[in-house]
């Protein structure tokens, strides 16, 4: 294989991962947007539900931060539950298909924003 063809096929790789990246984030917007007062009702007996509220009112940037923390409430409850800030009960009682959903998400989000980082870093140590 020759070294055009290896470019080409990296900088298609390179291509698809943020575009996937944007694709995942997007789609996460869509669902914070639409699913908010779900989520919100799901923590209702949680202290993290009025910081999650007011990141909500913080514009682009804070709904994009308010979706990492419900991402990382999902992934790893018992973080938030030993602080006292989230209930074993809201968990229990969060939709699943949300929940679902949500985790996959977090899931291509990790691998494409995974896959696009190590590209950049191949490229910054001229390896490639």
């Amino acid at each position: 294989m020759s070294l055009s063809i290896a470019k080409d096929i990296l900088m298609i790789t390179v291509t698809i991962s943020f575009a996937g990246l944007i694709i995942v984030n997007a789609v996460s917007l869509y669902i914070a947007k639409t699913k908010i007062e779900i989520i919100l009702n799901s923590l209702q007996n949680s202290s993290i539900a009025s910081s999650l509220l007011m990141l909500w009112h913080g514009g682009f940037w804070g709904r994009i931060y308010m979706m990492g923390e419900v991402f990382g409430i999902l992934k790893s409850p018992a973080i938030y539950i030993y602080q006292g800030k989230l209930s074993a009960k809201d968990i229990k009682n969060f939709p699943p298909n949300l929940k679902r959903t949500l985790l996959t998400l977090h899931k291509y989000q990790k691998i494409f924003g995974f896959i696009f980082m190590d590209f950049g870093l191949l490229v910054t140590f001229e390896l490639i």
